[in-house]
């Protein structure tokens, strides 16, 4: 019969390897999904830095027809009409009174100023009849 220390090692080399095998294919797969999300993002870096460049190429052919009034396909006429018109509309959208208050955007009064409260604490004379009535809202008197 074979000693149980033996046995034991054996068995622990056996885990082992299975384990270091599967460590290994673990390692390859992470290996190449990191590189296909490497890959991903470049694609998607490089597709941003073409809509960026397209974007330029534009601008510049507006800028050009603006300033030199170039002779344009008609396809690309109609785009550089609606490029202008979105810029007109973009012009005066940004000055209209654009708060919920009807003033310019940074001006929005406080609520309170507003809200007229049966059961507001600074005034107590305002509203003594409706104090009256609700025991629990006299001055002094808690619930």
């Amino acid at each position: 019969m074979s000693d149980p220390k033996d046995q034991l090692r054996r068995q622990l080399d056996t885990v082992w390897r299975m384990a270091s095998s599967g460590f290994d294919t673990l390692r390859e797969v992470v290996v190449r999904s990191s590189q296909a999300g490497r890959l991903r993002v470049d694609l998607a870096l490089l597709a941003r830095e073409r809509r960026e460049l397209l974007a330029t190429i534009g601008e510049q052919v507006v800028a050009l027809v603006d300033e030199a009034g170039l002779e344009i396909p008609e396809e690309v006429r109609q785009l550089y009409d609606r490029v202008r018109d979105i810029d007109a509309r973009m012009r005066a959208d940004s000055v209209k009174q654009d708060s919920a208050f009807g003033g310019r955007r940074g001006y929005e009064p406080e609520a309170g100023n507003y809200v007229d409260d049966a059961m507001d604490p600074d005034d107590p004379d305002e509203h003594a009849e409706v104090a009256a009535e609700v025991p629990h809202a006299r001055k002094g008197e808690e619930r």
